[in-house]
């Protein structure tokens, strides 16, 4: 592994783990095993790192949604995206603690997790003739990241009847 993956494999951990303000680059240094101006030299600073992150989570999140967003078949597309959480496992799971954790503070990671499904999951409610397709998006998209946000706060959750009740509430 490169110093500079070291670097952002450390600041990655600690940013999951300790939030963004709560990480210094000190810290970063520290736990990839280099110099503090190591760090500012591959990424300037802090906020230069996290956008290294931010950009590479844009790439994992585009590379995961990709075949689902091909789908053409409504039904089959929205249990695909129920799939999803269940794709979440060791190796990008840091990855999504990351993203899960920093969406309230910054609004681009919001929009990055779930933009590029909204309008298809609106679509497949209005193509399928539910009467309010707005809220039906809404409220399976509320499912959607509840079941996340729980596999990666609790790992005894089990998601398998959350995501059961959740087809047959939507008879996907």
């Amino acid at each position: 592994m490169t110093k500079k993956n070291a670097i952002l494999e450390a600041a990655l951990h600690l940013f999951s783990e300790m939030g963004y303000t709560g990480t210094s680059t000190r810290m970063i240094a520290i736990k990839s095993g280099v110099s503090e101006g190591l760090i500012f030299r591959h990424f300037k600073n802090k906020e230069g790192l996290l956008n290294v992150l931010l950009a590479d989570a844009e790439k994992e999140i585009t590379s995961l949604y990709e075949p689902i967003l091909a789908l053409e078949h409504p039904k089959v597309f929205l249990k695909q995206v129920l799939s999803l959480p269940f794709q979440i496992n060791g190796n990008n799971k840091i990855l999504w603690r990351f993203l899960y954790t920093h969406q309230w503070f910054e609004p681009q990671i919001h929009e990055l997790i779930l933009q590029p499904l909204y309008t298809r999951v609106f679509d497949s409610f209005n193509t399928i003739g539910v009467s309010d397709p707005q809220s039906e998006s809404e409220s399976f998209l509320i499912f959607y990241k509840g079941i996340i946000s729980n596999m990666l706060l609790n790992k005894n959750f089990n998601a398998f009847p959350v995501a059961e009740y959740i087809l047959e509430k939507f008879s996907l």
